[in-house]
Order: C-alpha cells, then structure tokens, then sequence
C-alpha cells in the first residue's frame, strides 16, 4: 500500500431539499442527461430532482473553504479532485474554477467516474502523483437523484502527506474486504460516506489511540474498502463547513 497519512479533514454537505423539480429548469443539458437516465433504467424523467448550480449547492468548494481554515498549500502542494461522476456544470471546467477561485499554487488532476470508490480508491491511485503532500478532494453531487429516495450531496478535502501521520492509510482494494481483516467498521454506499463516518466519530471523541479502521462501501454498481490505523487521532485536525445560509436556485424563500 501507500506510505500516505491524512493530517486534516473537512467535510461539507447539501440536503437533499436542495434538489428541485426538473420542471423548473429549461437547461437542455440537464434534460437530456435525465432521459439518458430514464433510458438507462432509472426513474422517468418526471420522478427525477435536479441539484442546481448555486454557491449554496458547492459541497466541493465548501469543502476546501473549511480545510483551508487549517492552513493553506504549502509551496507547490497540488490539489486532486476525484468526482463519483461527471461535472455538475457543463459550461465550466469545475476544477479550473477551483484552482482560479482559491488561487491553488501547484499542479491540478482530476478523476472522474469512479462511482461508489472515489473515496476509497483515491489515495491508491494517486499515490505516484504526491511527492510530498497533496489536497484530495473528495465529491459525490450528482446532478439528479430519484425522488423516492433523493440523496443528499457531500464533499471531503482531505490534506494528506508521504510518511507516518494521525491517520495512516494501510491497504486498499476493490471488492469485499478480506477475510479477517481487523478495523472497527465504516461502512456506507456512496463514495464519502465512511469519511463522513470518521468525521463523525473524531468529532465525537470516538478514535483511540492504535485503533484500526475498516472503510467499507458497497452501492449498487461497486464495492471496496480502505483500511486505515488511527496513530495519533488527538492530532487530527478537523474542519466541518458550515451549513449554507443562502438558499438554493429555485428553492422557497
């Protein structure tokens, strides 16, 4: 596995009443992307909701907002957005406008269509492109969600580092875990919601000292886990954002 540690984490999130009617927008973009859905074998058109795109929606710059709280890049620190799908904004290259909107010093990459693993995955498949250190952010906003069941969406930025750390990132896989792997269970469907479980637990005062973690995630398409050891969990900085006050496109006053 990789010699990674994280350092510090945020987390943001949208509620689901953020989605709104597809009948309220006239983007052709959006339109078609939902009866690609429907055609796909997803709910119809008409049960589907739409995230617009609002600041008050921006789980991916809320995010970075609260981890630069903790400090910013240092030196050429690069910034990695891994996405479970594609781009919300079809007008706008997300993560130039990141990099433009934080003034972000080092290099960018992002990765896209990793489904359910993007937060399992990641620190794996990036492990050839940090040096040093990096920013890692995490973001699963789909543009639709069913209306039976709409889900709301989330974002992790994660400031990780080569060496030992607070939370240390074992071994990683696709799949079930193996058998008799030890670590108290994070487990969820979507791609930040055993990072979401952290951040629950160290905001809790939950993590002892040398206690191994077990991140599962298994949704409808792929399952993977990520196992971790928390070494010095008191040193683990965390940033939750902060709820949106303002409220989304097309939402009631």
């Amino acid at each position: 596995m990789t010699d990674l540690s994280v350092h510090a984490l945020s987390v943001a999130a949208t509620p689901a009443t953020a989605y709104r009617p597809l009948a309220e927008t006239s983007d052709p973009a959006a339109l078609d992307l939902a009866r690609l859905v429907a055609a796909a074998g997803g709910p119809p058109v008409g049960e589907q909701l739409l995230l617009p795109v609002d600041p008050a929606t921006d789980v991916a710059a809320r995010a970075l907002t609260a981890l630069l709280t903790l400090g910013r890049p240092v030196g050429d620190e690069p910034l990695f957005l891994v996405r479970s799908g594609p781009a919300r904004d079809h007008a706008v290259a997300e993560l130039g406008r990141l990099v433009h909107d934080f003034d972000w010093p080092g290099a960018e990459l992002g990765l896209t269509h990793l489904d359910e693993l993007g937060g399992l995955l990641a620190p794996r498949l990036l492990d050839w492109a940090i040096e040093d250190r990096a920013t890692v952010l995490l973001c699963d906003d789909p543009t639709l969600t069913a209306r039976a069941h709409p889900r709301p969406a989330h974002a992790v930025a994660l400031r990780v580092r080569r060496g030992p750390g607070p939370l240390r990132l074992l071994d990683s896989g696709e799949g079930p875990p193996p058998a008799g792997l030890p670590g108290t269970p994070l487990t969820g469907t979507g791609p930040c919601d055993s990072w979401l479980a952290l951040a629950a637990a160290l905001a809790g005062g939950q993590l002892a000292t040398g206690e191994r973690l077990l991140m599962h995630t298994r949704g409808p398409h792929r399952e993977g886990w990520l196992a971790l050891a928390a070494t010095d969990p008191a040193t683990l900085r965390f940033a939750p954002a902060p709820r949106p006050t303002a409220q989304p496109v097309g939402s009631p006053a």
